[in-house]
């Protein structure tokens, strides 16, 4: 059962979020969440000091949705306005089950911010869109409450990293660093992590070509590779499956007397048999020169 915070927080007559604490005796403040007005009741014995509605609210605010509301309204605010600059925004965290630590910008790729939208009838907090309007990133602020397995996998299967921050009333304190220290991201380029493994949706890959100069007879081959990719931007390198050679071969090899056999991950030179005497041609702007300086350098 939901263990239900006092209501300690609302706003002056300036529309400035005040603490029950530093009331003024008589002094005017109203509901964050619904807007009516409240009285600070700082002086019992038998509670902690905390707001009432004058009134019975419709909306039935309590302390864990008054909280919520603004915290997830400052987040919000915090958020947007970093894009709108384009800050980068560092997230910091640790996977709970190889320990690895991270250090991330967390909207490198985020082109807007949404609240409140629906998705399979779950209400996400806050989605970080990318290009075309795609969610990329999703974040749950928690107060005294934990979100059901069937969303966690909902978000899973959607491809969408889930950010959760458990929040407390010390959290208003510095909502900056509530966002940059979440509970857990859903979120581990190690392959061998559990994490990695059950949110594996979330990473992309991506085929690219790039040209490649034999070391022998120093013809230029084209060399496929795979970069796995997330809402973090590039995460690293990986080896093409079976499948992914195939279309290479259907896509680039079209007419032409290629195999899967033949399609390695820096491509492959007929007059060497593997790709080890191969070098990248971005590395080398002009290979003669090069092998030339190397020669001479011999002599």
């Amino acid at each position: 059962m939901r263990k239900k915070l006092l209501h300690t927080l609302g706003y002056d007559t300036e529309g400035k979020v005040v603490h029950v604490c530093n009331t003024e005796k008589g002094g005017t403040y109203t509901c964050p969440q619904c807007g009516d007005r409240i009285i600070a009741r700082n002086g019992g014995k038998m509670q902690r000091p905390h707001f009432a509605h004058f009134k019975k609210s419709s909306l039935k605010c309590n302390g864990n949705s008054i909280l919520h509301h603004l915290l997830l309204t400052k987040a919000t605010e915090i958020l947007q306005a970093h894009v709108e600059q384009k800050k980068v925004f560092t997230l910091q965290w640790s996977c709970p089950y190889c320990s690895k630590s991270y250090s991330k910008d967390l909207l490198q790729q985020v082109e807007s911010i949404a609240t409140g939208q629906i998705i399979q009838g779950h209400g996400a907090d806050i989605l970080l869109m990318g290009k075309e309007n795609t969610p990329l990133i999703a974040i749950e602020i928690l107060v005294n409450r934990r979100l059901t397995k069937k969303v966690i996998e909902m978000y899973d299967s959607m491809g969408i990293i889930l950010i959760q921050i458990h929040a407390t009333e010390r959290s208003w304190e510095d909502v900056t660093h509530m966002l940059q220290h979440p509970y857990s991201v859903s979120f581990c380029s190690n392959k061998e992590c559990y994490n990695f493994q059950f949110n594996e949706n979330i990473f992309r890959r991506e085929i690219y070509r790039q040209k490649f100069k034999c070391k022998k007879c120093g013809k230029v081959v084209d060399g496929y590779m795979v970069k796995n990719t997330s809402a973090f931007g590039l995460i690293g390198l990986d080896n093409l499956r079976d499948n992914e050679k195939q279309e290479i071969v259907s896509t680039y090899f079209r007419g032409k007397r290629a195999t899967v056999a033949d399609i390695l991950v820096y491509g492959k030179c007929h007059c060497i048999p593997h790709s080890k005497g191969l070098v990248c041609m971005s590395k080398s702007d002009d290979f003669k020169e090069a092998r030339q300086g190397k020669i001479t350098h011999k002599k």
